[in-house]
């Protein structure tokens, strides 16, 4: 009985790695280059993954197993053999990339044969993503300097070493600062940094940096509105252009720091979204009309430097975790005046971090929705007002243009929530 259930399973299980293979096979048909490792000797190959699997469970031996991958081993080697005594005639590169995908098809087949059908599948995604975009990725990587290199070692670093060994426990008495989580949120703000910095260096002119002001806004839009500042000090032609970036900038800050305190805590959306909407539309509107009326330019010539640092990602944690800590010893000592004042101090460092850590006051009970949403607020205005201050020392060009329209949102989003 047991194994005509089993039957059914084998098969789905079969095709599902047949399709998985083939799936992968695909992207190897469409190479231009002779085919080692095609549609069918994929689709194949990972089918074979749960007849092995099945087998070796029934006669209870792991031996199946270890001649399966031995196989498949065999047949990857045997393609570099083919691929270098064809490199002399035919063959213009030899590369290994078929060889390690064969062995890698096999293992999905495995993974497939013990029923992991979401694991086998997305890695069969990233896997054929990495092999469609081969000439995009190799342009990519002819482009990045050493700098940036060493960055996003360091980056993987933290992801890949640090993250998976830093205790996961709170180390203070109140039970609120986690090792792990500070460390996850530095490794989030240097993650989408990044990024951003990588789209800032390839894009240019007022459309460039108009996207760049929406990207690097969500990650730090204090580093942003430094690098936008220097910039529209740099040319007159930048100026207008700049000033609408750094005010889209602003814009993703604040959805940025609102969707980071609404998906932590949902209870603070009602006593958000009428100043969040209603900064978030003026920002706006002044960003369309300064566009409109000021002077846009296909290309600016643009020297920025990588942002990513881990002395930057150390001041960011601990300004989070300062910010936790200070939010209870505020409300013990000082009540709501004190979470208000640690809010509002917080953010001038780190907004986000204050929208984190309104969100944990909340739902610890240490603080009611109207004073963790405060706290948000508190954070978004002190953020404009450490911009604004940043903007006149680097570049008092963009006082009408940049400061006093942050200025302005500033001083409404609190009227509309004390109104509110």
């Amino acid at each position: 009985m047991t194994d005509m259930i089993a039957v059914p399973v084998l098969l789905v299980r079969v095709f599902v790695a047949i399709a998985t293979g083939g799936l992968i096979g695909l992207e190897r048909e469409r190479r231009p280059t002779r085919k080692f490792a095609g549609l069918r000797t994929l689709a194949l190959l990972c089918g074979a993954g749960p007849i092995v699997v099945h087998v070796g469970h029934r006669e209870g031996s792991p031996a199946f197993l270890a001649i399966y991958l031995g196989l498949a081993a065999a047949f990857a080697l045997a393609i570099v053999y083919v691929r270098v005594t064809l490199s002399g005639s035919e063959e213009s590169e030899v590369g290994f990339t078929t060889s390690v995908t064969v062995f890698l098809v096999a293992l999905l087949g495995l993974l497939v044969g013990y029923g992991r059908f979401f694991e086998s599948t997305s890695i069969a995604i990233v896997l054929v993503v990495l092999l469609a975009e081969k000439e995009r990725l190799h342009g990519y990587v002819e482009e990045v300097s050493d700098e940036e290199l060493q960055d996003s070692l360091k980056l993987g670093a933290l992801v890949f070493i640090l993250y998976p060994i830093t205790p996961d426990d709170p180390i203070d008495p109140f039970g609120v600062l986690v090792l792990r989580e500070v460390l996850l949120f530095a490794i989030f703000v240097l993650l989408i940094e990044f990024t951003s910095y990588v789209s800032m260096r390839q894009l240019g002119g007022s459309k460039g940096l108009a996207v760049t002001g929406l990207l690097a806004g969500g990650a730090n839009s204090f580093a942003t509105a430094g690098v936008l500042a220097r910039i529209a000090n740099q040319s007159r032609d930048t100026l207008d252009a700049a000033s609408s970036a750094l005010l889209l900038a602003t814009v993703s800050m604040i959805v940025r720091n609102t969707a980071i305190a609404v998906v932590l805590a949902a209870g603070l959306l009602w006593a958000l979204w009428q100043p969040v909407v209603v900064m978030i539309v003026l920002t706006v509107a002044i960003a369309a009309v300064l566009w409109h009326r000021g002077n846009i330019y296909e290309q600016f010539d643009l020297d920025l430097e990588s942002p990513l640092s881990l002395t930057a990602a150390a001041k960011f944690s601990v300004a989070y975790a300062a910010i936790l800590l200070g939010s209870v010893f505020a409300e013990m000592w000082f009540g709501n005046l004190g979470l208000y004042a640690t809010a509002f101090a917080g953010g001038l460092v780190s907004s986000a971090a204050v929208a984190v850590s309104a969100a944990t006051v909340f739902n610890d009970g240490t603080a009611g929705a109207e004073q963790a949403a405060g706290m948000v607020v508190l954070g978004i205005t002190a953020s404009l007002a450490a911009k604004i201050v940043l903007v006149e020392l680097v570049s008092g060009r963009m006082r009408s243009k940049a400061a006093a329209p942050m200025a302005v949102v500033a001083i409404t989003g609190l009227v509309v929530f004390v109104l509110a």
